[in-house]
């Protein structure tokens, strides 16, 4: 039978399971208030993601820029195709071009009642579809809950990064209660039933069909076996969203940026209301005019700004690397503190801590698509002891990381790249020379 990997890792996800059925045995207070809980690490993300699913009494809504192919994914595929033998409305939102699901499990799940659609498929009257992509991360229950973040329904970004042979991320999500997964829910409701989205159409013989349903049985009994084995440990009991401050949830407008304010707009205006300090990770930095002034103005105003990137030895895509090399060394001499994330995981964090008092979360990079192409979300927290504890979290990785200097190259070094294989310098180094003529798809 095929299951999410090792001993190790079936004890991971056995406490998993058991977490999200005591949540169903031991339901805490409904939140009045904003909640939120920082979803950290690995397990507590996939916790908290099969927490919702199961908790959920109407309605599952989900969305992601990247659905794979692989034994975490088809697990939590099982998840949703409970929720609709449940009776509940489960949506599922995807972005056609990074869909890997295989189209008899896509089949499979439309005839149990799981409605798909994808974002912006291949159509010859829409080319300019090619570019724009749904980016947004997002499940949110009964409009009452929701998670978003950084992380995709795959592998790597819950630790399993070796079930596939690819590098895990470092990446962070938040859990949110209250008003703003109302306009969450809003705000996904008014995008599926946009012309920006399409029906899936994916079909499949009775055979493949009967295949994909074994497949998600196989990982759906797993699951369940690890539930009864963790259902022995009565300690475990998972955290409600805490009681903060005001929670705001930012996102582009439905259909092409720029008609109206967005989630760029959104974390320009926090970057111009910065007195004192700015702290971001964002995996791909590619500063834009708008960035490059927002932060030449909290500068000039005094404000300390740290910055941690993927550095060329742990990014996992040259694309937006070519566009930043180029601009480490007028960063420094500007004033920004630039670290780079060295070491086996990759950079796919993006969240910010602003005054040690707001805290962002959420799919948006510092690059030209977040900007001006992909649609983005973001939670933005005003919570003095919330957005310490994400200060703290996006401290413990410089430890592990170097501090770029005026010359933009890792401080002590001697050359740009140290430690990096000469075959993929020469690979940055070309699409260096390509950059400027894509520099918006960057």
């Amino acid at each position: 039978m095929t299951v999410p990997g090792t001993p190790r890792r079936t004890a991971r996800l056995a406490a998993v399971a058991a977490a999200l059925v005591l949540s169903l045995l031991l339901r805490p207070a409904a939140v009045e208030a904003d909640g939120a809980r920082l979803l950290l690490d690995d397990q507590g993300a996939a916790e908290a993601r099969v927490e919702l699913v199961l908790r959920a009494e109407d309605e599952v809504l989900a969305s992601a820029f990247i659905f794979g192919d692989d034994p975490f994914t088809l697990t939590s595929l099982t998840l949703l195709r409970g929720a609709a033998r449940r009776g509940l409305a489960v949506r599922l939102l995807i972005d056609a071009q990074w869909n890997k699901l295989p189209r008899a499990v896509e089949a499979h799940l439309l005839a149990e009642g799981v409605e798909i659609r994808h974002y912006h498929p291949f159509r010859i009257c829409r080319p300019l579809w090619l570019t724009r992509r749904l980016h947004d991360k997002l499940l949110i229950v009964d409009g009452a809950r929701m998670i978003t973040g950084g992380r995709n329904v795959e592998s790597p970004y819950f630790g399993f990064g070796d079930q596939i042979h690819r590098r895990d991320y470092v990446d962070a999500d938040v859990l949110v209660a209250g008003a703003a997964a109302a306009e969450a829910r809003a705000y996904f409701r008014e995008l599926w039933e946009s012309r920006e989205v399409r029906p899936s159409r994916a079909s499949a013989t009775p055979e493949e069909l009967a295949q994909a349903a074994a497949a998600l049985d196989r990982h759906g009994s797993w699951l369940d076996a690890r539930v009864r084995e963790a259902l022995v440990d009565p300690s475990r009991w998972p955290r409600p969203p805490a009681e903060v401050g005001a929670v705001r949830f930012l996102h582009d407008p439905v259909g092409r940026k720029g008609q109206a304010p967005g989630t760029g707009q959104g974390l320009l205006g926090l970057l111009d209301g910065a007195r004192e300090s700015v702290v971001i990770e964002s995996p791909y930095l590619v500063p834009s005019r708008a960035f490059r002034r927002g932060l030449a103005r909290a500068l000039e105003r005094g404000v300390a700004v740290r910055i941690l990137t993927n550095s060329l030895s742990t990014t996992d895509n040259l694309w937006p690397q070519a566009g930043y090399v180029g601009k480490r060394d007028n960063l420094v001499r500007q004033g920004v503190e630039l670290w780079e994330l060295a070491g086996e995981r990759t950079l796919h964090t993006k969240a910010a801590v602003i005054d040690g008092k707001t805290a962002i979360v959420g799919s948006y990079n510092l690059d030209p698509r977040s900007e001006h192409l992909n649609s983005e979300v973001a939670v933005v927290m005003e919570d003095p002891a919330l957005a310490a504890d994400l200060l703290a979290w996006m401290d413990s990785p410089l430890a592990s990381s170097v501090r770029i200097d005026e010359r933009g190259w890792p401080e002590g070094a001697d050359g740009p790249f140290p430690g990096v294989p000469w075959s993929k310098v020469v690979k940055l180094r070309l699409l260096q020379l390509l950059a400027p003529l894509v520099k918006r798809q960057l």
